[in-house]
Order: C-alpha cells, then structure tokens, then sequence
C-alpha cells in the first residue's frame, strides 16, 4: 500500500513539473521563417484577433479568433471566431469554426473534396490564442503548413480561463507519425492578445477597446462592457481589421 502511494505521488509529481518545463518558446515575435515577413505575421495576427468586433462585440467572453491565409500567396481565405455561444456547439472553438467556415469558402470557389482536403498544406493558420488539444489535433489532421498563435494557454489559465492543460505543443509531439510537418510560431503580437483574455476574471485588468467596466443589476463584480458608439471607438483607434478583411474576402 505504501509503495503504490509513494508510487502515485512521483507520478503525480512528474506530471506536475512536465507542465512546469518550458516546452515552447516564451517570444517569437520579429521571426521571418518560410518567405513571411515578420510585418506580414503581426498584420495577419491583428485580423486574427479582431475577429470578435465583426461579431458585433467587443469584448466577449470568448474572444477567439482565426484567420486562415495562404502561405505563399498572402491571399486571405477566411476570418472567423469561436462560435459555440452563437450555435450551442461546443466544438466551434475559433480554429474549428475558421476550418469549417475556409471549407465552406473553398467549396463555393469550386474545389472539390479533394482538392480542398490537399490544400490545407499550403495554409497557415493565424489565432489569437493557443489552440487548445482538441484544435491543436483537427490542425494536426489537416496538415497546415503553419500555426501561430498569440496569447499561450498558460496566461489564458493564469487569467482565470479554465483550460485543458496541455500545451499544444505536446499534441505536436505526439503526432510526429502523421507523414506531414506544421510549423508552429507562438506569443505573437501578444501586447495585443492578451488584453482580450485578461479582462474576464481580474476587475483591476484593462478592458479592450470599445469596452469600460459596468456595474451590472444583480452582479457584485463589474464587468467589461461596450460602451455607446464602440464601433466608432474602435474605428479611430486603427482597430477593426477583420471586418474590413473579412468583408472583402466574401466578396471573391
């Protein structure tokens, strides 16, 4: 009996200091790796983050957003966000909800099947948070040519989020048999990310653009909320860029 438990608590111990071992680097940020220019990286970031203002709010609760661009090309394919709260899906994270949303793009361009299941490879995938395991996997199984994400699951967790704790570099590791290699950039831009993550939890964190702290009837916490004419707001702080990307693709 003693044996077993002792035999528990290294585990337990392992696992914990597995977690506390920096597998990914803290910043990557100014890297120009496959003929990207790092400008091009934090500008498609941007597109990626203000996702959630072409939904019409400008700080939600779950301000995930994606953006998917062709590697080569610079040619964006779609822009999205996390979509659960709006579909009752609880699988509509923002990277889901950008793979499922580029596949209905791809399909109206006229790609078949085939031929949109063969270009994932030529894709890099922008989001403003680090794919959890379930998204890590899906973009694993496509066989992106690239990830890169801002803001880590770690400051996520930090700011109170809960969050399947394993890096999404771990599911890298562990899917090295798939026959395809997806680079992965993470904390870019995340002077910008973070502020979309920081503010649900911590009342003494700055709200995002758009947004102030509100009292609410019933609520003892105040929250952020959009303040009157934040479309406005948001528009002479230079923000809004998915919007304007994202109307401009549909239009193709």
């Amino acid at each position: 009996m003693l044996k077993s438990s002792i035999a528990l608590l290294l585990s337990l111990a392992s696992l914990i200091s597995a977690y506390q071992v920096e597998i990914h680097p803290e910043y990557q940020q100014g890297l120009s790796i496959n003929d990207v220019p790092q400008e091009r990286r934090l500008h498609w970031m941007r597109v990626a983050n203000e996702a959630v203002y072409a939904d019409g709010h400008p700080c939600p609760q779950a301000p995930f957003g994606s953006a998917i661009v062709n590697t080569t090309s610079d040619e964006l394919i779609c822009v999205t966000s996390n979509k659960v709260g709006v579909t009752g899906n609880p699988a509509m994270h923002g990277e889901i909800s950008a793979i499922t949303h580029c596949t209905e793009v791809l399909t109206k361009k006229g790609l078949s099947p085939q031929e949109i299941l063969a270009s994932w490879k030529d894709f890099s995938l922008y989001t403003n948070g680090e794919p959890c395991p379930m998204c890590a996997s899906a973009i694993r199984w496509a066989g992106f040519k690239e990830v890169i994400y801002g803001t880590s699951i770690r400051t996520i967790a930090e700011n109170g989020r809960n969050q399947i704790y394993i890096p999404s570099s771990h599911v890298w590791e562990k899917s090295y048999s798939l026959g395809h290699a997806t680079l992965m950039l993470g904390n870019i831009l995340t002077n910008e990310t973070d502020v979309f993550f920081a503010h649900q939890f911590n009342e003494s964190a700055p709200c995002p653009t758009g947004c102030q702290r509100q009292s609410a009837p019933g609520k003892r916490v105040q929250a952020c909320a959009p303040v009157d004419n934040w479309q406005e707001t948001v528009r002479k702080a230079g923000k809004g860029l998915a919007v304007t990307e994202g109307r401009g693709h549909d239009e193709l």
